[in-house]
C-alpha cells in the first residue's frame, strides 16, 4: 500500500503530543517517518486508502511533531528501547535518526512538577506559551495537541485545581488548536472547556483510544492474577 498524500509542497500540520516521549508518541512519529521515507508501507492506515484520497487530509510528509513531557530520555533513545521491545523493526531509529532528533528538538518540558507553587492559570499560559511559538518557529498553519500521556487518577470531587491533563486541555483552547484525547483522564471533558472549545469553533475528539488495552489491563488481567 503506498500513500496517496504525499505533496510536499502542502501546508504544514503541527502534532503537538502530551506524553511526546512516551511510547504512543514516539511510535507514532516514527512510524510517520518510516512511512514518509518509504522505508514501510502504510498498512493498516485507513486514512491512506483510497476512499479517502478526496478528504483533504494532510499528508503525511507535511507533519510536524512537538510536544511536552516530563520525562527527559530523547526520542532516539526511546525508539531504541522500543525496538529492543519489539515494537519497532530492527534498524528503523538509525534509519529515522534525524526525524527523532528534530521531533525531540520541539519538546518542551511539561508539569506540573512536585512542589510547582503556578496557579492553574499560569500554568496554563505557559503551556499555550509554548504551543503557539512551536507554531510561529515551524510555519505549520494549524497545530493539533493530542494527549497520549499516562492515565490520570481520577480527579476528587472537592479538588479546587484542574487536572492535569485539563490544563494541557486548555492551553489548547487557549492557543487556538484542535484536541484529541487519546486516553480516558478528563482533557477537556469539563462543562468549561467544552464551552471555551464551542465558542472559539476549535474542533475536539477523543475520550479512550486504547479502549481495549483499557480493560485488558484493567479489568481481565486482574482477573488471572
Amino acid at each position: 500500500m503506498t500513500t496517496n498524500r504525499t505533496e510536499s509542497t502542502a501546508p504544514r500540520t503541527g502534532v503537538w503530543f502530551v506524553g511526546a516521549r512516551g511510547s504512543v508518541a514516539t511510535t507514532a512519529v516514527a512510524g510517520c517517518a518510516a512511512v514518509t521515507a518509504g522505508l514501510h508501507p502504510a498498512t493498516g492506515m485507513v486514512t491512506e486508502t483510497p476512499p479517502f484520497a478526496g478528504a483533504g487530509l494532510p499528508p503525511l510528509s507535511s507533519l510536524v511533531f512537538g510536544g511536552h513531557d516530563t520525562a527527559s530520555c530523547p526520542l532516539p533513545k526511546r525508539a531504541e528501547a522500543l525496538t529492543a521491545a519489539g515494537v519497532l523493526p530492527h534498524g528503523l531509529p538509525s534509519a529515522i535518526h534525524a526525524e527523532l532528533t528534530a521531533a525531540d528538538a520541539e519538546i518542551r518540558s511539561g508539569g506540573p512538577h512536585p512542589g510547582d507553587t503556578r496557579a492553574d492559570d499560569e500554568i496554563i499560559a505557559a503551556f499555550a506559551a509554548d504551543i503557539t511559538a512551536f507554531a510561529q518557529r515551524t510555519g505549520v498553519v494549524r497545530t493539533v495537541v493530542v494527549n497520549v500521556s499516562s492515565t490520570e487518577a481520577a480527579p476528587a470531587p472537592d479538588d479546587p485545581r484542574l487536572p492535569v491533563s485539563s490544563l494541557y486541555a486548555a492551553a489548547a483552547v487557549r492557543a487556538g488548536c484542535g484536541y484529541v484525547n487519546f486516553t480516558p483522564s478528563t482533557g477537556l471533558r469539563t462543562p468549561a472547556l467544552t464551552a471555551a472549545a464551542a465558542v472559539a469553533g476549535l474542533p475536539h475528539a477523543g475520550r479512550d483510544g486504547k479502549t481495549g488495552q483499557t480493560p485488558l489491563r484493567s479489568v481481565l488481567a486482574p482477573m488471572f492474577v
